[in-house]
């Protein structure tokens, strides 16, 4: 049975946080956000336009890559035309308007990946291996 995220269409994520040393908190304000423990990545006009392995990484620049501010000023704002979890894997897909893509991407089999706090006050976890928990 598919994961319903469609409460995310036409919403606007508000903050994005990297909370060292491996969470991500793509916030949408009010408690209701995604935290991954996991890998993401940002698609935008056909390419990898940033993800979180850039974080800290100099790649012959001036300065290291914040991929926190770099993420916020991409993606904060952009209302979300739709959003899916995969089913196998448990990605999430989240597309906006603009056509740029935000995948967050589970990538073990044993750890936590994501944890979803709802609207409704339901939390979900991706469990390693994709199975999911949830309560409220």
């Amino acid at each position: 049975m598919p994961f319903d995220v469609s409460w995310m269409l036409g919403r606007t994520f508000a903050e994005v946080i990297f909370l060292a040393p491996t969470t991500w908190s793509f916030r949408f304000g009010e408690g209701v956000e995604i935290r991954a423990d996991c890998a993401w990545r940002l698609i935008d006009g056909g390419q990898i336009a940033l993800s979180s392995e850039d974080h800290g990484q100099q790649y012959g620049h001036p300065a290291p890559v914040d991929a926190e501010a770099q993420c916020r000023s991409r993606i904060v704002a952009l209302k979300i035309q739709s959003a899916a979890v995969r089913e196998d894997t448990r990605d999430i897909v989240i597309i906006f308007e603009s056509g740029a893509r935000l995948e967050i991407v589970p990538i073990s089999s044993g750890y936590e990946s994501w944890q979803i706090a709802a609207p409704d006050g339901t939390q979900t976890i991706a469990q390693g291996g994709g199975n999911l928990v949830a309560w409220s």
